[in-house]
């Protein structure tokens, strides 16, 4: 958000300057111009801010471990999240996130129906690490930044790799480091139907204790088909919060079961 405020006044400021140094203010049909400057003006600092970013995510090697996630890169990864959402046109309307404090970690669950919805999440929690596919870490300039970020990547058809994903997952919440957003759907639903949720997610939350957020999250699936003409309205909610001493009695099959119906009345309604 910070950066977006920057290139708006930026923005602001160019058009004010156009305005008053050619004379142009005295017109009330040259009004149009701060209309065109100012987004203009946004749309070109960021492919800058992406172009200077460029070399410094290439040299990242995304083989190599993160012991200790970059704060600068985190901030990066949800300045890029933020203005990518604006520029997609979206208007997102958060609900419930007071409840969060900006103290503790969470294990902090999704349904997963676009590529936008880490994004949406991004844009507003602090401190989050995503558990993600191993191929986004090759995307140019956003892969480098959310390797050195601290995204744990997954190979879903890798038993052996996602143990070891759900590992560093719970050590980045026992060593208070942020939290952590995974799908429990392990992978993106096509056709909107919430898909069964994996057990096995939910060992993070019973090796930390940490509360699990249920964050549902509406219509992000339509930005791809709205942009650049019609504004989507998304909507991301916190639907419900498990708490340790409700899921401390339960194996991780019963929390997904009971989960997974809070989710599927919520999105049916």
């Amino acid at each position: 958000m910070i950066l977006a405020i920057f290139y708006l006044l930026l923005g602001v400021a160019g058009s004010a300057s156009i305005m008053y140094f050619c004379g142009l203010y005295t017109t009330w049909y040259w009004y149009w111009i701060p209309i065109v400057v100012i987004p203009a003006t946004y749309v070109l600092l960021f492919g800058i801010s992406l172009a200077i970013l460029f070399p410094f995510a290439k040299m990242v090697d995304i083989d190599k471990e993160i012991k200790k996630p970059s704060k600068i890169a985190a901030f990066l990864v949800r300045e890029i999240d933020f203005l990518t959402v604006q520029l997609s046109n979206t208007k997102v309307k958060y609900k419930g996130f007071k409840q969060l404090s900006k103290k503790g970690e969470y294990m902090i669950v999704y349904n997963h129906i676009s590529n936008f919805d880490p994004m949406v999440l991004m844009s507003k929690i602090k401190r989050l690490i995503c558990i993600t596919k191993r191929g986004n870490k090759k995307i140019p300039v956003v892969g480098g930044m959310i390797h050195k970020a601290g995204y744990i990547t997954i190979d879903r058809e890798n038993n052996e790799e996602g143990i070891k994903a759900i590992g560093k997952a719970i050590d980045t919440i026992n060593n208070h480091q942020a939290s952590i957003a995974v799908s429990p759907e392990g992978t993106r639903s096509k056709d909107l139907q919430l898909l069964p949720f994996h057990p096995g997610t939910f060992q993070i939350a019973k090796r930390t204790g940490a509360p699990i957020v249920c964050v549902a999250v509406k219509n992000t699936n339509m930005i791809h088909k709205n942009f650049p003409f019609k504004r989507t309205k998304v909507y991301c909610d916190i639907i419900y919060i498990m708490y340790p001493e409700e899921y401390n009695e339960l194996s991780t099959a019963q929390i997904a079961h009971r989960l997974h119906g809070i989710y599927d009345q919520y999105l049916r309604a």
